[in-house]
């Protein structure tokens, strides 16, 4: 997809508007009969409901192709940082029943609003068309049939330690109302999870509970995108759709106000990058909408908002059942293949703030490291992971050590979004709670390393090399992303360049160069994953015009023959003035004959003339 270019979708056999020449639109559909690319249990689920008015058959439909579609259109490679590069401009087709209602203006804003925030695109358009229609599901599909009411709680159900604690805490609450628990199934794994949590939840209290289940699936061929930012949409349209059938005007969306406020942890996760399933203003941004489609007001409650996760574990121990925790799956990334006995990667965030969660609340020994297919605690981890465990405890320490004044001066541009999430209060209080739940975040990440040391850090036993236990040794998550690329960058440097001039010294720096080019380029992959925050070139070969966008210049020195130490000493100290204090330089220099006498002058002479750093190979 070019940048600035919409893609067209056409869903339920709609057609392209007028004013588009599209020659390649997706074309979705579900139906039978119209060569299906999309899996929706839209009859089944209707079955189990008895009848659906047309609006919510049409919003259930409508919510599942923006899933797919979703999936089925990549966004911009993952290391790319630019906004532009990473969200798409979306324009939907789509055949509905309740033409009326969807044609309104005010009705494709609110949807439009809600989607973009969400998933962090440009841009979304809806055209609808009318004339769409679907066969009755059974006898019973008619408004004659309703369910009963009982007063039902209707609510999100992943199969995740939110949910999980969310549903215990309604069954537990003493009001005798039934809890209705709606899953979207979209993976086995996911699937056999939800299943077996609703099974254990009847057990613990029979016939106040019930499990609605809900499939949309890519038929035929696989995803391209898997960050399914648009997922809570369909997930809040499925728990709305039987709101509706019990006649209820509100649901519950449980997950922690960590999880849900989602702060950047890096810059390159500012803006769409950063996950807003459940953000304060998404939450308001679907109410707002939900309402709309209701006719009146429709409330979407989040209870956990002002807990973090530690405080949800908690919770769930309050209640005596712990030991669900074992069954309930957090993991991100379930769709990934691994060992027998793990049933979570252990490496995505989702992982991570999980297990230091339980730490935390001293659950460590039944949310085991037998559940995950990492144990980063005392194992080599590597690329993306380390980077997520070294920014979440980072952000951990930041908050704990942030007074008030300064995590509002440093989260300006974020917050104004989560104010937007609660606007019936003001910007004071709501500063100051998510401040307070930060900060005790924070404190509990500490708490959590404290326990992992305790727990595992034998003084008898070398430290496992690579493993969290070694980054909290040498204190890792203290440096800043800069000081510790270019500290990995020496690392491989340092072994690479003299075995590649053990039997050959380079006839010359641009021979030299291309050495450090080449191997540089064999690690780039490795190093964007590790260090995606981070923009690096070398010198002589960055063209002038993308200088500025780089933070880490390599500049290659050999010393040989006429080259002497005082002319790099020359060059170097120009190259400072050239990149001025906005840029770190990485000097790598070649001195095979020793011709610096003294190592650690030479050194800090220039280390302490600027922001550089000098790597002596010989």
């Amino acid at each position: 997809m070019t940048r600035g270019a919409s893609r067209m979708v056409l869903c339920n056999g709609a057609t392209v508007p007028r004013e588009r020449k599209e020659r390649q639109p997706l074309r979705l559909d579900y139906r039978e009969g119209y060569e299906p690319n999309v899996r929706i249990s839209l009859p089944d689920f209707v079955r189990g409901v008895y009848h659906l008015p047309d609006r919510v058959l049409d919003l259930l439909e409508i919510a599942s192709y923006v899933f797919a579609a979703d999936r089925m259109l990549p966004r911009g490679r993952r290391a790319a940082l630019e906004y532009e590069s990473w969200s798409r401009a979306l324009h939907f087709a789509i055949r509905v029943r309740d033409i009326d209602f969807w044609s309104r203006a005010e009705v494709q804003r609110k949807l439009e609003d809600a989607l973009c925030f969400v998933t962090g695109d440009k841009t979304y358009r809806f055209t609808f068309e009318g004339g769409h229609s679907t066969p009755l599901t059974s006898l019973f599909d008619s408004e004659s049939f309703r369910l009963p009411e009982h007063g039902s709680a209707v609510l999100l159900f992943s199969g995740g330690v939110d949910s999980l604690t969310g549903a215990l805490d309604q069954l537990g609450s003493g009001v005798a109302r039934r809890t209705c628990m709606v899953s979207h199934r979209s993976q086995p794994g996911t699937m056999r999870t939800q299943h077996q949590l609703a099974e254990a939840l009847e057990r613990l209290f029979p016939g106040r509970t019930a499990h609605y289940t809900f499939d949309c699936v890519l038929h035929g061929q696989r995803a391209a995108e898997e960050t399914q930012r648009s997922r809570v949409f369909l997930y809040v349209s499925i728990a709305y759709a039987l709101a509706c059938a019990l006649s209820q005007s509100e649901l519950f969306v449980y997950e922690n106000g960590m999880t849900a406020l989602n702060f950047a942890r890096r810059e390159d996760l500012l803006k769409a990058r950063a996950s807003r399933t459940t953000h304060p203003k998404t939450i308001r941004l679907l109410n707002d909408f939900l309402s709309e489609v209701s006719g009146h007001d429709f409330t979407i409650r989040s209870p956990f908002s002002w807990m973090t996760k530690t405080d949800v574990l908690q919770r769930l121990a309050s209640m005596k059942q712990e030991r669900l925790l074992t069954s309930a799956v957090s993991c991100s990334k379930t769709f990934q293949r691994m060992k027998r006995e793990a049933t979570q990667c252990g490496a995505c965030s989702q992982c991570v703030e999980r297990r230091f969660a339980a730490y935390a609340a001293g659950l460590d020994d039944i949310d085991e490291s037998g559940l995950y297919a990492l144990d980063f605690v005392d194992q080599e981890v590597r690329g993306e992971a380390r980077t997520v465990l070294l920014d979440f405890a980072r952000q951990g320490r930041d908050f704990a050590e942030s007074g008030v004044d300064q995590f509002y001066s440093e989260r300006t541009a974020e917050l104004v979004d989560v104010l937007d999430g609660f606007p019936s209060m003001s910007e004071q209080t709501v500063v100051q709670k998510i401040w307070e739940l930060c900060r005790r975040h924070g404190e509990q990440v500490l708490h959590a390393i404290r326990r992992m040391r305790e727990v595992h850090d034998n003084p008898y036993s070398a430290i496992p090399h690579g493993s969290f236990l070694e980054m909290v040794s040498e204190r890792e998550y203290l440096k800043e992303p800069i000081k510790r690329f270019v500290e990995a960058v020496c690392r491989k440097l340092t072994i690479a360049l003299p075995l590649a001039f053990q039997h050959n010294q380079p006839t010359n720096e641009n021979d030299f160069n291309d050495k450090v080019s080449a191997i540089l380029a064999s690690e780039k992959e490795e190093m964007e994953r590790e260090h995606p925050a981070v923009r690096f070139a070398l010198a002589h070969a960055v063209p002038d015009h993308s200088a500025r966008r780089s933070d880490v210049f390599i500049e290659s020195k050999y010393i040989r023959g006429g080259t002497t130490p005082a002319k790099v000493n020359e060059g170097m100290a120009a190259d400072l003035t050239k990149y001025g204090k906005q840029r770190h330089v990485l000097f790598v220099v070649y001195d095979p004959a020793r011709s610096i006498g003294d190592d650690l002058r030479f050194k800090k002479d220039f280390e302490n003339a600027g922001p550089c750093t000098v790597l002596l190979i010989r």
